[in-house]
């Protein structure tokens, strides 16, 4: 107190300042923005070295500049992991999907370079449908149509008959569908983050989002509704092997199977969602590895690429001794003004990209 009865500047409170907890936010965000741009450094440098025809040959005073740059670039990959990992520990009860930032989003094989996705189209086209096995789609819908058949006839209560002849038929269909594999991890490079590695990374998890689903369908399948409604609790599989005839139904319909066939009926809708998610991505891939509309490919090496199927248009440049015979190839697209495809063989007029 001064004589006046007021308050000097050293009885007045100070505002209260960001405090630990704002400090350890800005660390978070600071970390999580070195992370993003060492990832995207190392991306870009990788893509454009292998888009450019992979490593050069170094003499021996590069030699000792690229052990360097190596170097670093591993040293500062682990400062900043060691950072992340720290405070991944301490966010206790954080989806795993909140702790990846490098997680493949929609789009990001297009923003990858296009001399890059043009040099592994064949490889990640093949990783691609290895994941979507034909006919994933029709036989889940099949198996879905089968699975709400049997709940409507066990929420009305009649024709116990009909019911065991659901029950046969969805076991038929169930076995029909046919999962996409393990994924296959790859062992990362050195420098940046590998094309076809980010292929798997943006298909995986979709994939054994999907193995799961139908796993817990044919479990609660096979070990709680076929129990309920038919004598023989072998799955279609196991009656194969064994060659013995269908079970016999059980009179009337036990209490609760009509609840556990609707558990079914919602699992197949899951597990057929899960696909339908499984698909769009392996559309994205195919996007990544066909359409070059308006790319810039004049650094790319033609030489041994499978160009066939490649839409491009007025706007894509090609390298100068490769355009005449790509005109010559290429055909103009249905319904879309301007967009040229790549045939198999070579026509004797030239189609402009104009057209």
């Amino acid at each position: 107190m001064n004589r006046d009865g007021g308050t000097t500047g050293h009885d007045r409170e100070s505002p209260p300042g960001p405090g630990r907890h704002g400090a350890r936010a800005a660390d978070r965000a600071l970390d999580g923005l070195l992370a993003a741009a060492h990832r995207r450094v190392g991306i870009a440098v990788h893509d454009r070295i292998m888009g450019q025809g992979g490593p050069p040959e170094l003499r021996d005073p590069d030699l000792a500049l690229d052990r360097m740059l190596a170097t670093t670039y591993r040293q500062t990959e682990l400062a900043v992991t060691t950072r992340l990992d720290r405070e991944t520990r301490a966010a206790a009860g954080e989806p795993r999907a909140a702790q990846e930032p490098g997680a493949p989003v929609d789009g990001a094989l297009m923003r990858r370079p296009a001399a890059v996705r043009l040099k592994y189209r064949l490889e990640a086209l093949r990783i691609a449908h290895s994941f979507g096995p034909v006919g994933l789609l029709d036989s889940l819908r099949a198996a879905l149509r089968e699975a709400r058949r049997l709940a409507e006839l066990l929420e009305t209560g009649t024709a116990p008959a009909g019911a065991r002849d659901a029950v046969r038929h969805l076991d038929a269909r169930l076995a029909q569908v046919r999962l996409p594999p393990a994924p296959r991890r790859r062992a990362s490079p050195v420098i940046g983050s590998d094309y076809l590695a980010a292929v798997e990374d943006l298909l995986a998890p979709g994939a054994e989002q999907l193995v799961r689903a139908v796993r817990d369908v044919r479990l609660l399948f096979g070990e709680e509704l076929v129990p309920c409604l038919v004598g023989d609790t072998r799955t279609h599989a196991a009656r194969e092997t064994d060659g013995a005839g269908d079970g016999t139904a059980v009179p009337g319909y036990p209490l609760g199977a009509d609840v556990v066939a609707q558990d079914l009926v919602d699992d197949l809708a899951d597990a057929h969602d899960q696909a339908v998610s499984l698909c769009r991505a392996i559309n994205d891939v195919e996007r990544a590895c066909t359409d070059f509309v308006g790319a810039d490919l004049r650094a790319a090496r033609l030489d041994g690429v499978q160009l066939e199927g490649i839409r491009w248009d007025a706007a894509t440049a090609w390298p100068a001794e490769w355009e005449p015979l790509i005109r010559r190839a290429s055909l103009p697209v249905g319904g879309e003004r301007g967009v040229l495809v790549v045939a198999a063989e070579p026509y004797d007029s030239v189609v402009s990209a104009d057209a």
